[in-house]
């Protein structure tokens, strides 16, 4: 799917080594390559890539089991961030979801990540819990979202 100056393909093993680069760039403790790489052959895994001209500028993931959605990571290069890049690997998993008929995506998210909270909410995801210490390198909660689909 073609988003502005960008393109969402399903991910690929050509983009697992700067997916791992941008792991790195975004979280305290990032997923390596061999782990991101291993979704490829995971049956419950979609994955997403959002290329700017041929390159990783984005991706997100989401499991999907016994018709609940759980989005893994969403991740954007910070020179891509701010340009609806995130939203649109949102979206289109959602999309996803849909289509194999899922009850309602879930995720978690620090709470102090407030441009992701944003994010998620203006998709329609709606606070309904938390998980106590779910984060490290900081310790912090995890803010549980929910949208039922």
């Amino acid at each position: 799917m073609k988003q502005n100056l960008y393109e969402i393909v399903p991910m690929a093993e050509e983009h697992v080594k700067e997916i791992a680069r941008l792991e790195k760039a975004c979280f305290s403790q990032p997923w390596s390559e061999e782990g991101i790489a291993a979704e490829l052959r995971n049956p419950t895994a979609c994955f997403l890539t959002a290329l700017k001209d041929g390159k990783v500028a984005g991706y997100a993931g989401m499991h999907v089991v016994c018709g609940e959605g759980y989005l893994t990571n969403v991740a954007v290069f910070p020179e891509m961030q701010g340009k609806g890049v995130g939203r649109a690997l949102v979206k289109t998993l959602i999309t996803q979801a849909r289509e194999k008929q899922c009850a309602f995506v879930s995720l978690e998210v620090r709470p102090s990540n407030l441009p992701a909270v944003e994010l998620y909410q203006k998709e329609g995801f709606q606070p309904v819990g938390r998980r106590k210490g779910f984060y490290d390198a900081p310790k912090e909660d995890g803010l549980i979202l929910t949208r039922y689909l």
